[in-house]
């Protein structure tokens, strides 16, 4: 198995993880206090700040997630609501700053940290008999399952949305490697090629809904081609590099620093429908 796929692997068994310990602990008889009694449904932004790298994610009206920076990109909803359960994570052990020596543990110049509005979590260190991870909010130190920080201190891109295009856009014209695709004063759409009206209307649609199985940092490879998709509204369109058909399909869009690996045959599907 690749890097790349044990890596989506390794963030799907968070998610996993992170949804089982919350319905534990809202199941167990014996509950764990929470880290905190903040309400996740009114925190409005996210920033994240591991070394020197920072990411800011901002809730939408329509209740998505969007990221502000490195790039401005709909944000993936799933794993934003697994981080944002940390606020009230199940606590094990908690202790006054001042009875701790913050160096031990990490905790005196953390390079990770996390802002839900005004509150920052800092990340220290493991406790290697316990497994648990260290975490300061406010003056008080609290240990805790070590089910956040390896997503929170992933490459932005693990957070990116793993839908090709802008949620609630529409498609006015794809320029595709083997033709181009117009819609009519008539509202119709049209192909330059000879291919049925329902491959057409599968183009579009599945450009619309289909989702990468992954979202990664951009790494530059050998061009196979590229399309253009001209969404409504928006002067310029977006472009997408195919850069690698085997074993599945890669397109990038390196202005963003992302490329999203789909199925190979999403390559008939979105690229060169006939």
């Amino acid at each position: 198995m690749s890097r790349k796929n044990l890596l989506n692997l390794f963030l799907l068994i968070i998610a996993a993880a992170l949804a089982s310990i919350v319905f534990f602990s809202e199941t167990s008889s014996d509950k764990l206090a929470p880290l905190s009694t903040i309400d996740i449904t009114a925190i409005k932004k996210i920033t994240i700040q591991h070394n020197t790298h920072t990411t800011l994610i901002e809730s939408q009206r329509d209740g998505h997630w969007k990221l502000r920076q490195p790039v401005e990109i709909d944000a993936n909803d799933f794993r934003i609501n697994s981080i944002l359960k940390l606020v009230n994570a199940p606590v094990h052990s908690h202790y006054p700053l001042s009875d701790i020596d913050a160096e031990t543990i990490g905790l005196d110049d953390p390079a990770t940290k996390i802002t839900f509005d005004d509150h920052t979590i800092s990340f220290g260190s493991i406790n290697p008999a316990t497994g648990l991870r260290y975490v300061q909010l406010d003056n008080t130190i609290y240990t805790i399952e070590d089910i956040y920080y390896p997503l929170i201190s992933s490459n932005f891109s693990a957070l990116v949305s793993l839908n090709l295009l802008p949620v609630d856009s529409h498609i006015d014209k794809l320029i595709l490697i083997n033709q181009t695709i117009t819609r009519g004063d008539d509202g119709l759409w049209r192909s330059n090629i000879a291919i049925t009206a329902d491959d057409v209307a599968g183009a579009i649609d599945h450009w619309q809904t289909l989702q990468a199985f992954g979202v990664h940092r951009y790494l530059e490879r050998k061009q196979l081609g590229e399309v253009f998709i001209y969404l409504t509204g928006q002067q310029q369109a977006l472009r997408y590099l195919i850069t690698d058909t085997d074993p599945w399909l890669i397109i990038a869009r390196p202005e963003t620093g992302l490329e999203y690996h789909l199925d190979i045959g999403a390559y008939d599907q979105l690229l060169a429908p006939q």
